[in-house]
């Protein structure tokens, strides 16, 4: 193929014809040889630029389909080479050699077409999956040149062959995500609506994904923040309730970081830290389709799939149901010992291949929960889908999947958890709902080590040991000391006020020794009387499920109107609830006004560096000031006005 592509080359340039072509034509070439066959070119674009000394910037843009087992990738290669404008009628265009300095605009001397071919070395780099390939295309030039050229200047030297390097320009964003843009709340007036009644969320996924994309360089899509799950992402040290039955509810009211016109109040809900001897029956879904190839995808969830295996004990029961197009049914394990050979082999086994029928994966997953939830009604029972989550056959939207795959036993549940692997061709909006609604939790991986913390068999006990089941709270305030307000985030866990007494299934499950932590923005009626009424601003109240009685419980408390002090987790926690909430409102008022956006972010950025122990200086504090920061930089300042302050 690659004698055909260069013969092709010749034959063209043996025409009258602008190196502007030959620069096309090349890099065609040589991007082509450099992945093999089964590629298309799908678009070529020349941008011509002047630059001063007479010369023209050319960025010669190169897309190609790849062809992939299941998939298709897009790559492109950008090429920038220069060339001169002096010479009259058919101009005479030499690529610019690299790593030399731009010479001033010369005219070339009068002379004839030649007729003589000189060799070209074109090396063009192509970066594609973290393989550097580099492919050197020898091609023929010759320069046309009309009679009446101007003279060149003496001394000047001809140019030495040129190197071109290219590799694919980086886009801000990863492309194929797929992300659910929600609208953020508006401020109520308590005088016509004093109530707020919603599901409580302990997902951190959506701070996550925005870590992953600010250590690739991306810049974090508005749609992917959930200001709720940037909040719930951090430990803020509550103290455990004083009984196992119960919460400890937690409330704050704390001066505004960026407007001295209004308060925050924090409300958080910590659940006790109980241990429930009972075994596991666990359902692995790996997602074994073409995509999973992109990156580390299938040895985050191998790893992940084999760590969550070693942590079962003697007395758990796991199964195992691979997908591509459909269920691998060669690689299906039902119903078996965590240590066993099948196990191992199936997870170990683990391919990308084919389309994503997260359907069928489902489907059978929850047939096999199901049998080994009769044959041990004693035990609490989860699958687990590990997928990008790009569903490309059969049902894609996730209610259709959910129905399909419904669990009909209420009283002892499937909790289905999702494990999200992948940047680029991701779909967030499915993973995100199939485990709101399908009684679980839903996380995200980026490197195998995360899936070993996450189910070390400490945290995963934890984590698979539910305190609360449909579990949704309710904020009423005083419209006497309240006029106006609004919650930062949960919005789309907000529901009717008459569903709060109403025991159902779409209200979240929280794990126990979990804490969720909601935020609230206050406009007081007199931010005097705080401490000085002697009344509550509000009283909260949460409901709930125990989940191996299905008793109903219920538990209320005032929220105080003292002004609290300052302190390091508060002020912390008030930072990231408000910067996720800023920036998240990009999509909404942003795009035309970006200003003030970038001011509050600057000033939340100022005010972190001041947070002090104990959260400064540990990890996470270290991983948010980097989200932060990048935030800052992806927002446009507002322009100028040219006045002093």
């Amino acid at each position: 193929m690659t004698n055909n592509k260069t013969e092709h080359l010749k034959n063209l340039i043996e025409k009258p014809m602008t190196t502007f072509a030959l620069v096309i034509a090349t890099a065609v070439v040589a991007a082509t040889i450099a992945c093999g066959g089964g590629e298309t070119v799908v678009q070529t674009v020349v941008v011509e630029k002047p630059v001063p000394g007479g010369l023209v910037v050319q960025t010669v843009i190169v897309e190609r389909e790849v062809s992939v087992p299941g998939e298709t990738v897009v790559q492109t290669v950008v090429v920038e080479v220069e060339r001169d404008v002096e010479v009259q009628d058919e101009m005479a265009m030499q690529p610019r050699p690299a790593a030399t300095a731009r010479p001033a605009a010369t005219a070339a001397p009068a002379r004839k077409a030649s007729s003589v071919s000189e060799p070209i070395a074109v090396t063009v780099v192509v970066e594609e999956k973290e393989v550097l390939k580099e492919v050197v295309v020898e091609v023929e030039k010759q320069i046309f040149e009309p009679a009446s050229a101007k003279p060149a200047s003496a001394g000047r030297s001809p140019a030495p062959t040129p190197v071109i390097k290219t590799s694919p320009s980086q886009p801000s964003q990863p492309g194929a995500t797929t992300f659910q843009n929600t609208t953020r709340s508006n401020f109520a007036l308590t005088s016509q609506d004093d109530t707020s009644t919603f599901s409580l969320d302990t997902d951190r996924t959506s701070f996550q994904l925005a870590l992953n994309w600010t250590r690739a360089g991306y810049e974090v899509d508005p749609a992917s923040v959930r200001a709720e799950e940037w909040i719930n992402a951090f430990n803020y040290g509550y103290q455990f309730p004083r009984h196992d039955d119960s919460f400890n509810i937690q409330t704050d009211i704390i001066a505004h970081p960026l407007d001295s016109d209004l308060h925050l109040a924090r409300v958080a809900f910590q659940a006790p830290d109980v241990v429930v001897d009972l075994p596991l029956n666990v359902t692995l879904v790996l997602d074994g389709s073409g995509s999973m190839a992109d990156g580390n995808r299938v040895a985050i969830a191998r790893e992940a799939a084999e760590t969550i295996r070693t942590s079962l004990g003697r007395d758990d029961r796991m199964s195992v149901v691979h997908f591509d197009n459909n269920v691998k049914h060669r690689l299906t394990v039902g119903d078996d010992s965590p240590d066993s050979r099948a196990l191992r082999n199936s997870i170990r086994d683990l391919r990308p291949d084919g389309g994503t029928n997260v359907q069928a994966g489902l489907n059978l997953g929850v047939e096999l929960a199901d049998e080994m939830r009769r044959s041990r009604p004693n035990a609490y029972n989860y699958v687990i889908l590990m997928s990008d989550g790009v569903a490309n056959v059969d049902a894609t939207n996730p209610f259709a999947i959910l129905e399909s795959a419904a669990d009909h036993d209420p009283e002892n549940p499937l909790r289905l958890i999702t494990i999200g692997v992948g940047i680029n061709n991701y779909n967030d909006v499915l993973l995100e709902q199939l485990a709101q609604h399908g009684n679980g939790w839903y996380r995200y991986l980026s490197e195998p080590e995360e899936g070993r913390k996450l189910f070390s068999r400490e945290n995963w006990l934890a984590l698979s040991v539910p305190f609360a089941d449909q579990t949704r709270a309710q904020v009423v305030w005083d419209e006497n000391l309240v006029r106006s307000w609004r919650m930062i985030g949960y919005e789309n866990r907000v529901t009717s006020d008459e569903s709060f007494t109403r025991a159902e299934k779409k209200f979240a499950e929280l794990p126990a020794g979990s804490a969720t932590t909601v935020f609230f923005e206050l406009e007081l009626v007199d931010p005097y009387l705080l401490g000085n009424s002697g009344q509550a601003l509000g009283e909260v109240e949460v409901r709930w499920v125990t989940p191996s009685t299905g008793e109903g419980n219920r538990q209320h408390q005032e929220i105080d109107s003292v002004l609290a002090a300052p302190e390091a987790m508060t002020d912390f926690g008030a930072i990231v609830a408000l910067a996720a909430d800023r920036y998240s409102g990009l999509h909404e008022y942003g795009s035309v006004h970006p200003g003030s956006i970038h001011q509050d972010l600057s000033d939340l950025a100022n005010m972190l560096r001041s947070v002090g122990s104990p959260i400064v200086g540990t990890t996470a504090y270290q991983d948010f000031e980097f989200v932060l920061n990048s935030l800052v930089d992806n927002v446009q300042p507002a322009p100028s006005t040219g006045y002093s302050r």
